[in-house]
C-alpha cells in the first residue's frame, strides 16, 4: 500500500509539472499582451488575472486527479471485500 501511494503521489507531481510549464507558457503570452497595446487591446489586465487564476485551477485539478482516481478505486475495492 505505501508503493501505491508513492506512486500516485509521483504521478500527481509529474502531471502538476507538466501544467504547470504549459500554464507558464500562457502567462507569457498573456503578460505580453499587456504590455504591448498592439496585441492587448481593451481589458488586457483583467483578462491576464483571469488567466492567472484559472491556470493555477488547472494546476491543482491535475495533481489531485490522479490522487481521486486511486482513493476511489481503492474505497471500491475495499467495499468489494467487506460485502
Amino acid at each position: 500500500m505505501g508503493l501505491e501511494k508513492m506512486a500516485a503521489f509521483s504521478e500527481s507531481w509529474m502531471a502538476m509539472q507538466l501544467q504547470m510549464f504549459h500554464a507558464s507558457q500562457e502567462l507569457a503570452f498573456s503578460l505580453m499582451k499587456v504590455w504591448n497595446p498592439m496585441l492587448g487591446g481593451k481589458g488586457a489586465w483583467s483578462k491576464s488575472a483571469q488567466a492567472y487564476q484559472s491556470a493555477m485551477l488547472d494546476v491543482l485539478g491535475k495533481g489531485m486527479a490522479p490522487l481521486h482516481k486511486r482513493a476511489v478505486g481503492n474505497a471500491r475495492r475495499l467495499s468489494r471485500t467487506r460485502s
